[in-house]
């Protein structure tokens, strides 16, 4: 039984065959394909490329150390992989979106929970971000007015470089709240020891310096003043004196790490992400262009008319041997 097929000569007959309703076609496809770029939004896409710095490179450890070690400047894959879970989190998003008020350009109502869920829907479909081989971010957002894409871009990457270096700068904060709050106690109780110092020296008539916090360091002898109880005033005023000495020692460590724990605490200062190529303006739309649009157009139409003819002619047309 003769099995009915096709090949490139049955091909290249059925085109001639059927050339004016190929080209008709092919014609209309490309009419359908101008017509939908023309219809459709430009797209346009806003594209930044950013480094990301070690984050403990603000840390005060580093900052005040004199050993000189090893420290790398820029950040490990565990701080870019948190940067890549930051750009796309609930935190950053809500920021933005409220920021470029994105809902309201959208033409959502964002005091809904629906609107929002919209808003959100929309904005997650246009951001796309990748890190590359050198261990750089490469963020982009799609919007059809390419102004606004560029913008969006940029502000993203300003509010992950606000809020992830403000964890840090928050941390030392709260580190330096703790020591400032424990300098307060230590002022308080040196006041406290300081007064009753000042008692006891008026009350046995003792007024040198005793304290075995400073090596026993007199400046004259310790003779007897005639007191009855002078050997009782000394042994006391060298037990409060030396309690005095050691919170005096460690009240001004404390207001050395208050110092230290103040620096790199500003919102300008120790930003973690270093922009590369910030977004610009890019003038053309995403995708392919208007004339690539209507010949791909043209071209699937030729295609599918041609093998739709070709089947046509080689098993519907032609009777079948039985």
């Amino acid at each position: 039984m003769a099995t009915p097929g096709f090949n490139l000569p049955d091909v290249v007959d059925t085109i001639r065959k059927h050339m004016r309703l190929i080209l008709v076609i092919s014609f209309l496809s490309a009419i359908a394909a101008a017509i939908f770029y023309k219809a459709s939004p430009r797209k346009y896409e806003g594209k930044t490329e950013f480094l990301i710095r070690n984050p403990l490179f603000g840390d005060r450890s580093n900052l005040y150390n004199s050993d000189q070690k090893i420290f790398d400047y820029f950040a490990d894959e565990d701080d870019v992989n948190r940067i890549l879970l930051l750009v796309e989190s609930d935190t950053v998003r809500k920021q933005v979106i409220r920021n470029m008020k994105l809902d309201y350009i959208y033409k959502l109502d964002g005091a809904t929970r629906k609107g929002q869920l919209a808003t959100e829907r929309k904005y997650n479909k246009s951001l796309s971000v990748i890190r590359t081989e050198y261990k750089d971010v490469v963020l982009s957002f799609v919007d059809t007015d390419p102004q606004r894409a560029a913008d969006v871009a940029n502000e993203i990457v300003r509010v992950v470089d606000e809020v992830y270096g403000g964890y840090y700068k928050t941390t030392r904060k709260l580190m330096y709240e703790a020591i400032k709050d424990k300098t307060r106690e230590e002022d308080s109780s040196i006041a406290a020891l300081t007064d009753t110092l000042a008692l006891l020296r008026d009350k046995y008539g003792i007024y040198d310096i005793i304290s075995p916090a400073r090596n026993n360091i007199m400046l004259s002898g310790l003779k007897h003043n005639g007191n009855k109880d002078f050997a009782r005033g000394v042994e006391e005023i060298q037990n409060i004196e030396s309690m005095k000495d050691q919170l005096v020692y460690d009240r001004a460590k404390n207001k050395t790490l208050e110092n230290q724990y103040t620096t790199g605490t500003k919102i300008d200062q120790m930003h973690v992400v270093t922009v590369v190529t910030p977004a610009k303006n890019p003038l053309d739309p995403k995708g392919i262009g208007g004339i690539l649009t209507v010949l791909v157009g043209g071209f699937l139409g030729l295609f599918f008319s041609t093998m739709l003819m070709s089947l046509y002619d080689h098993y519907l047309s032609k009777p079948r041997n039985n």
